[in-house]
């Protein structure tokens, strides 16, 4: 099980990398090199899981479906060279429809307090990917948020009780680490659509899916990981100059800033599921 959630889908994720930069060519292979990722999540999920029924009959079939999806439309978006602006259009519409189609059928005649619940998980989703894309132009930035936010979530999953959650955001969080041994210390290949709605996509459908069918996993954890993506506003103030050195560096601050949230996350987790 270590092997499936962490060993291999990191060889996958830098192995994968190379392959799509080398099949698109050099004019469209480093702006979609990040399919590699949720390509990467998609064989451990296969092995992990098993293929699923078409169409899907539970939330993990949704899973890697919407993990799919969020792909497909990440990768035309970067092969096409469409302006980013129409991702700031495709995020609250995706969100919603995504979490509309996870909880379909119910979520029509859903309580007044279900569906509050719905609107807080969309509000932070879209708060989240809005940060992501803010900083879709400072190198590795975006990748760190969300492979930290993804080991975050597999503790959180983990002291929850759910080691299914845990084992596919721990090889989700490895394929990501996979596309990183690609890009430092120097970035060569650009933080795009591709990987953000696929990778970034995989990881919100699986947070959702944590929140809203595993009830032993604490919400106010899952809710302080949120945090994880907003670690760059303090990391930010301690930038070390412009030195290769220090943009070497960069990354590996803003991960330890990323991980101060994790940590609260996972001994509020600890804290809350002691008896």
């Amino acid at each position: 099980m270590a092997v499936q959630s962490a060993l291999l889908p990191a060889v996958l994720g830098f192995v994968l990398t190379g392959a799509v930069r080398l099949a698109n060519g050099r004019n469209h292979g480093p702006r979609v090199a990040g399919a590699a990722v949720t390509l990467s999540f998609g064989v451990v999920y296969f092995l992990f899981v098993a293929i699923p029924p078409l169409p899907p009959l539970s939330f993990f079939d949704k899973l890697i479906y919407g993990a799919a999806g969020g792909l497909v439309l990440g990768f035309l978006l970067d092969f096409g060279r469409l302006p980013p602006f129409l991702r700031w259009l495709l995020f609250p519409a995706g969100c919603g429809a995504l979490l509309y189609w996870l909880e379909h059928p119910g979520v029509e005649t859903a309580g007044l307090w279900t569906l509050v619940g719905l609107a807080g998980l969309w509000l932070a989703s879209v708060a989240a990917l809005w940060r992501l894309e803010a900083e879709r132009e400072a190198g590795l930035n975006p990748v760190v948020k969300l492979l930290i936010a993804a080991l975050g979530l597999a503790a959180v999953a983990m002291l929850g009780g759910a080691p299914d959650i845990a084992h596919l955001a721990m090889a989700l969080a490895a394929a990501l680490f996979g596309f990183t041994l690609w890009n430092w210390p120097t970035n060569v290949f650009p933080y795009g659509a591709t990987l953000l709605m696929g990778a970034g996509g995989t990881l919100f459908l699986l947070a959702w899916i944590a929140a809203l069918h595993e009830p032993a996993i604490s919400l106010p954890a899952l809710g302080l990981l949120v945090l994880v993506f907003f670690a760059d506003m303090a990391a930010k103030h301690m930038h070390l100059g412009d030195s290769r050195a220090a943009n070497a560096a960069a990354p590996i601050i803003l991960a330890a800033v990323c991980c101060v949230p994790v940590l609260g996350a996972v001994a509020l987790a600890h804290f809350l599921g002691t008896p």
